[in-house]
């Protein structure tokens, strides 16, 4: 079977952040609205009991009979984490959910999680980028659906009203607290959509955010965060800029960077390196959280290998990135061509120390002499940022991890950290779209405070949710 092409091949686009804001929903939060400081680590509580809650897609599953129509699979946490016995499927043909299934709408092709009405419960956002729909007059292509959290998880949802004229509404939004209100907002095509949200999907206000390009540039990714730690969300865009030389073009991709304030976002600036040049990314995954515990989330790019930009009251600094790769004193494992070691990539705390921690997916990485089997490795942030020493390297290969590496798994192809047991320790969750010929699967670990463990550690697929299981690519997208 040829090679899959991976999500963030497909698409070119990051849907950011272990801060793709959303809110922090303590047990005893009353519905008033207010959420975390901008640079607190998403929780995603659907259903407010205090525990931490996983949301994953399989954007190419069949539903009702429609090849790659797509669903969302739910499982929320508990005491002793998450629970396989706690879950539910989301689709198009879901009682609540709006629209039908058809093939290739690609339902969850983009997730996202915040308490967009401000009720103390995080809703889910869910991307069908396949799907064409009427608005304004105009078939549009792509739509958001969100799926309002409650007690009872989620009951009703609505599809949030299109943006502006064009008919493909792009996939590229994150959401924060861009005004420092306690409420959270949106950025997507080019607008800032301040909450608290109606149920019909419309804001308090909007604001333009600012990042308008030249013919030859365009937005290739978005992540939120509070880098200079003023209580605002941050944006940082990756930006492709074009050069036609008559006989070839030729495309970079550079950083920007977009300061919130108490009166949403502020001028972009172009990020600088030492010698003022613009500081060029070569990633596939944008990522803002706190590595070095000083209240400022910081800025991963990774694809291949890491830089990492520790952040000031100016925001990242640009000057002197911290650079790892499997070469890395402490990585273990070698560098080499096809690996695509941070390709994926999610920030917290696995060990309760108060320092983020990477973890980061490599789903090209050959395990032996199998191809593509992919890995994930976890790299210890600390008082200076993350080093490479301390990292640890998983693959189904590990003692202690169900399932046996095999070509194309892809394992470590989608990555988040969830802290569905609300011991202060977030766990690794892994997706593997190809295992078992793309029909997908996903796996859990366990976090202590000497890290992460093998041990304990489990996976399901379609099997265990009641899905149709040929060819979903379960495990292609999680809230990260």
């Amino acid at each position: 079977m040829p090679k899959h092409t991976s999500r963030r091949t497909r698409r070119s686009v990051l849907v950011a952040l272990g801060l793709l804001t959303g809110v922090v929903i303590a047990p005893e939060l009353p519905a008033s609205g207010v959420g975390p400081g901008a640079g607190e680590r998403v929780r995603q509580d659907f259903n407010g009991d205090g525990y931490e809650d996983l949301a994953v897609s399989a954007p190419d599953a069949t539903v009702n009979g429609k090849h790659g129509a797509g669903y969302v699979a739910v499982v929320y946490g508990s005491a002793n984490g998450l629970d396989l016995h706690k879950k539910k499927v989301y689709s198009q043909a879901s009682a609540g959910v709006p629209g039908n299934p058809e093939t290739r709408d690609a339902f969850g092709y983009g997730l996202g999680a915040a308490d967009l009405d401000g009720d103390g419960f995080t809703d889910l956002l869910v991307e069908a980028q396949g799907e064409k729909w009427q608005y304004g007059g105009v078939t549009r292509q792509s739509s958001r659906t969100v799926l309002w959290g409650g007690a009872a998880g989620f009951v009703s949802a609505t599809v949030l009203p299109a943006v502006g004229d064009s008919p493909y509404q792009d996939g590229h939004v994150v959401n924060g607290d861009f005004n420092g209100d306690g409420h959270q907002d949106l950025v997507r095509m080019g607008s800032v959509e301040f909450g608290p949200f109606e149920r019909d999907g419309s804001p308090v206000s909007t604001q333009d955010t600012g990042l308008t390009y030249k013919s030859n540039q365009s937005l290739a990714a978005l992540a939120a965060g509070d880098a200079d730690g003023d209580g605002n969300t941050d944006l940082v865009a990756r930006v492709r800029e074009e050069t036609d030389d008559g006989e070839e073009i030729t495309g970079h991709f550079y950083l920007h960077y977009v300061r919130g304030s108490r009166d949403g976002l502020r001028p972009l600036t172009v990020l600088k390196d030492a010698q003022g040049r613009p500081v060029e990314s070569d990633s596939l995954s944008l990522e803002l959280g706190d590595l070095n515990g000083d209240g400022r989330a910081d800025l991963v790019d990774g694809y291949k290998k890491l830089k990492i930009f520790c952040s000031t009251a100016s925001g990242p600094d640009t000057t002197a990135p911290l650079v790892i790769d499997q070469n890395t004193p402490g990585v273990p494992g070698t560098q080499e061509a096809v690996d695509h070691f941070g390709s994926q990539v999610s920030i917290g705390d696995v060990d309760g120390d108060g320092y983020g921690d990477i973890l980061a997916g490599d789903s090209a990485e050959a395990v032996g002499t199998v191809k593509y089997a992919g890995t994930f490795a976890v790299i210890p942030g600390g008082p200076n940022g993350p080093t490479g020493g301390g990292t640890k390297v998983f693959s189904q290969n590990s003692s202690g991890v169900p399932g046996a590496s095999e070509s194309y798994d892809n394992f470590g192809e989608a990555v988040e950290l969830v802290d569905s047991n609300d011991d202060g320790r977030a766990e690794p969750v892994v997706g593997a779209m190809g295992e078992n010929g793309f029909n997908g699967a996903v796996w859990v670990f366990r976090s202590t405070t000497a890290g992460v463990t093998a041990k304990g550690s489990f996976s399901f697929g379609a099997g265990t949710l009641g899905t149709v299981a040929k060819l979903a690519g379960l495990g292609d997208e999680f809230t990260d």
